[in-house]
């Protein structure tokens, strides 16, 4: 029953955040250095570090207003919290402007940032969920600037961060990591763990739910979840949806002490 109730509240958090809209323009992109140009050329850096985002300011706050909104409404345990965050955004135009480019740096901390005692958890859930709207319209623009078949990391080509999800692919039965910060998949080899590059595989199936697979690795502790395509049958698989929807072997995995490496994402870095 936890496991239903857990998911359903995501399935509604994120039907909802779907709906939130930005404008055409409200993420542009920094022109690359030669030496940026080169790390490209060598897939030795993600996007993110190479074509800078430029986020419009006032566009941001009015998203994130909403999404605080949002939370508001589906997490109503965290109003209180949220308000507080609120409180100390700041207010001054350049600091706004600082603040913004500061949430699109990798391994930037905004919560130490702004020198005051707020809910660590509820401002990672709020800051989180604004960037993530940027950054799909940011993939959009920049992502036809790297070629992903030649990617071959355990790290998200964009942004840098730990993927959450893998495919196994019909046609050929290749494997794709997948960055649900990001929405995007990329290619990476069909057996070994991509949190640490151990060489040795091994998972675990549940009953019933025959198309996933449950990869563990015992160097690192890690996990990932993944969809076997062949047994997926024919509907097109949309690999944000199954990520909510496995939200079970998330528990199993952590009942049986693996982690998640996602947690490491940069983006954010909370």
């Amino acid at each position: 029953m936890e496991n239903n109730f857990i998911q359903q509240m995501l399935v509604d958090f994120y039907r909802e955040l779907d709906l939130i809209s930005l404008p055409e323009n409200a993420v542009t992109f920094t022109s690359a250095s030669s030496e940026s140009l080169n790390n490209l050329h060598k897939n030795t850096s993600p996007l993110i570090n190479i074509y800078p985002p430029r986020v419009n300011t006032i566009v941001f706050f009015n998203i994130l207003r909403q999404v605080a909104g949002l939370i508001k409404k589906t997490h109503p345990n965290t109003v209180s919290e949220i308000v507080q965050i609120e409180s100390a955004l700041p207010v001054d135009p350049a600091d706004q402007e600082s603040f913004v480019a500061k949430a699109f740096i990798p391994g930037i901390n905004l919560l130490a940032n702004l020198q005051q005692d707020l809910p660590a958890d509820t401002f990672g859930l709020l800051l989180n969920h604004t960037v993530k709207l940027f950054m799909r319209q940011y993939v959009e623009k920049v992502l036809p600037l790297c070629d992903l078949e030649h990617w071959y990391k355990g790290n998200c080509p964009v942004c840098g961060g730990r993927p959450n999800f893998a495919l196994l692919e019909k046609e050929s039965g290749g494997r794709y990591l997948y960055c649900g910060f990001c929405e995007i998949k990329w290619r990476f080899q069909r057996l070994g763990c991509p949190f640490c590059n151990s060489n040795e595989s091994q998972f675990i199936t549940v009953e019933g739910m025959d198309k996933y697979r449950l990869y563990i690795c015992e160097e690192c502790r890690g996990y990932i979840k993944t969809i076997d395509e062949k047994k997926a049958g024919e509907e097109p698989v949309n690999l944000f949806w199954e990520d909510i929807n496995t939200i079970g072997l998330d528990l199993l995995a952590v009942s049986e002490g693996y982690f998640n490496k996602q947690l490491d994402q940069p983006p954010a870095n909370l």
